[in-house]
């Protein structure tokens, strides 16, 4: 959550992540509802990416890419980066034919990153009084 912190107070609607609890996490990954990958430098947890299995109205499965963060320090070492490739990697191995992701719309940087792993916007998503604030991306795997 604390690479979340230099967006509190400046996006809105807030990140969901910053009212999280780890009581509240370890019970997402106790009922497999969401499953982590932590990259860790030195031993210290510097990054993270949090999926969780979907499946659209049609039918298809998919995996839904959120809280993809890496602390204020370690930005600009690749973690993110290497945090995707290995999801990527994952995503193959079990199968899953797509990977979808939420963007705020305010983070446009953020936007772009996706996109050179091929991510495609393919919508927006509102609630009331936050017009299209998420951008929805999507990537196929095979």
């Amino acid at each position: 959550m604390e690479a979340f912190g230099p967006y509190e107070g400046k996006i809105k609607p807030p990140f969901q992540v910053l009212r999280s609890t780890p009581e509240g996490i370890a019970s997402g990954m106790r009922r497999r509802r969401h499953r982590y990958a932590v990259a860790v430098v030195e031993g210290t947890p510097v990054g993270t990416l949090r999926l969780t299995p979907a499946r659209c109205p049609r039918g298809d499965d998919y995996w839904l890419v959120s809280r993809l963060a890496v602390l204020p320090e370690f930005q600009g070492h690749h973690i993110a980066r290497r945090l995707i490739v290995w999801l990527h990697d994952r995503a193959l191995r079990y199968d899953v034919p797509e990977l979808r992701g939420h963007v705020r719309t305010a983070l446009p940087k953020l936007l772009r990153f996706y996109q050179r792993f091929g991510y495609r916007v393919i919508g927006h998503r509102s609630v009331p009084g936050y017009p299209k604030y998420i951008t929805v991306i999507a990537r196929r795997t095979v």
